[in-house]
């Protein structure tokens, strides 16, 4: 046998694609039946239809209308990939995105990585996969190396509220964090006071640095920094720790969004101390729940649904063209929610 033809001997057949047939024939069921499951359509015993689920994904099945349109390099869907669900914020931005996706005949696929590196990374596989025609990237953790590989190529991408390293070249849309630091900072400054505890974020996730850094330009007085995670319960945590240790010298605290705000209202008022009596608190964000507060917190509004409304029209422009869009930042302008939280330094 010449060389060659003990290479072709070898090789491997091509496989054909899986067909409905297949999967109905694997799950013991019918056409019909796997594709009620897989349309929604029609009910379908909950056991047969995790089966056939099961079976769709491990022969790798496409239907016949998706695979169309990824030969046609078109889903008509998009990605959202954002940080905290249960963060009203991200529902609020989500809801932007999905009705500007809607409102220009696309659908919209959310995913919710819990601030989880490793999540996030399985999320941004879809991107590799082609299954979707573009993404908004609400980034919740630093992007690692992987990421970031599989975000600058030629994917067409929109940042939404949060900048990423590596990816200054994406079009962006957030809400003015820097100047929304400022107007604490100013804030409590004019109602006199000088010394506050700052609850941040994660260092890497620029939003948050420049809300800090907003914050300390305007107040102008002492600032003891805490980094938290942007979840309540870091909040009351980082507050808890100092008032144990008796090291809560302060008049005010600012928390870089409204969950740790409430978690710092709760360890304050735990401890016995009351808001704004004894300290004033501050967060960002003025998710609905922050006018529900007691007492209502003073809080930098952003316009959340707006966000995730213009990263998505600006990101389906080019995508339905086919192109990728060009770097471009469009900044939101943010404003100051004073309600019953804040009040005029008390003297020590």
């Amino acid at each position: 046998m010449r060389p060659e033809q003990y290479g072709a001997a070898r090789q491997s057949p091509v496989r054909r694609p899986a067909s409905i047939k297949d999967v109905a024939a694997a799950a013991g069921v019918s056409p019909t039946t796997v594709s009620h499951v897989l349309s929604g359509n029609r009910p379908v015993n909950e056991d047969t239809a995790a089966r056939v689920r099961s079976v769709v994904n491990r022969l790798g099945y496409v239907p016949a209308s998706l695979a169309r349109s990824l030969q046609a390099g078109s889903t008509s869907v998009i990605g959202l990939l954002i940080p905290d669900i249960s963060n009203t914020f991200f529902a609020e931005l989500a809801k932007g995105a999905e009705d500007a996706a809607h409102d220009l005949g696309y659908g919209l696929i959310l995913c919710n990585t819990e601030f989880d590196a490793d999540r996030e990374d399985r999320y941004l596989g879809m991107i590799r996969s082609r299954f979707i025609d573009g993404m908004v990237y609400a980034s919740g953790s630093p992007p690692s190396r992987r990421r970031l590989e599989a975000l600058m190529g030629k994917f067409p991408i929109a940042l939404a509220d949060e900048e990423v390293e590596g990816l200054e070249g994406a079009l962006i849309a957030s809400a003015d964090h820097e100047a929304g630091g400022r107007l604490v900072g100013a804030h409590l400054r004019e109602l006199g006071h000088r010394r506050a505890l700052m609850l941040t974020g994660p260092r890497a996730l620029k939003s948050g640095v420049a809300r800090a850094g907003g914050f300390v330009q305007a107040f102008k007085g002492e600032v003891v920094e805490r980094v938290g995670d942007f979840k309540e319960a870091s909040g009351y945590r980082l507050v808890a720790e100092l008032l144990k240790e008796g090291r809560l010298d302060c008049t005010a605290v600012f928390a870089g969004n409204d969950l740790m705000a409430f978690g710092a209202l709760e360890a304050l008022w735990e401890a016995g101390l009351s808001v704004p009596g004894d300290i004033s608190v501050a967060g960002f964000d003025d998710i609905r729940a922050a006018s529900l507060a007691h007492p209502p917190l003073t809080t930098v509004h952003q316009p959340a649904y707006d966000v995730g409304r213009t990263a998505t029209a600006q990101l389906l422009q080019y995508v339905s063209r086919g192109e990728v869009p060009p770097a471009s930042r469009h900044t939101l302008p943010v404003e100051l929610k004073v309600r019953g939280s804040t009040a005029p330094a008390a003297a020590r």
